[in-house]
């Protein structure tokens, strides 16, 4: 083997190593879900839950964790993340409270909101004025299937 024809591929392996060392490990796709899988999760449960014009205007994770779920013999994933949404047309505006800061039926004045933290979401419609950008610090979990894949909080596999 020539100098050159080894040259290439250790190229080749380098750059996927600085790329993503997850990459490397597999060049067709990462195993597990990534940042985007999560942010795909909390967009459609955004648009699904408040309104379908909502805009994230800045995502960050803050952490990552990999579980062991044993009790349920399978893999899961979490990522924590703080997300700035932008409502440009508001969302649910048939609950906005009226002067005394009554709500109707089937709406909630609560202004805590969240998509994915089960036990403190908020099931109840929420007003959100239009225009308004909103702070979720949130969650989003993972579960990997049979098959491989990993089902998000959204129903869907990633």
């Amino acid at each position: 083997m020539n100098g050159k024809s080894f040259l290439a591929p250790a190229v080749l392996v380098a750059a996927l190593l600085a790329a993503s060392p997850a990459a490397a490990l597999w060049p067709f796709g990462s195993s597990e879900p990534t940042e985007a899988d999560a942010r795909k999760v909390f967009e459609n449960l955004i648009h699904k839950k408040f309104d379908p014009d909502a805009k994230i205007v800045d995502f960050k994770v803050d952490r990552f964790w990999r579980l062991d779920v044993e009790g349920a013999g399978h893999e899961g994933v979490e990522f924590y993340y703080t997300i700035k949404v932008e409502f440009p047309k508001g969302a649910h505006l048939e609950c906005k409270p009226d002067a005394a800061g009554k709500v109707s039926e089937g709406c909630s004045p609560s202004t805590y909101y969240s998509t994915t933290i089960q036990n403190q979401m908020i099931k109840e419609k929420q007003y959100i004025e239009p225009g308004k950008v909103i702070e979720f610090k949130d969650e989003t979990r993972f579960d990997k299937t049979d098959s491989g894949k990993w089902k998000g909080q959204d129903g869907n596999l990633y």
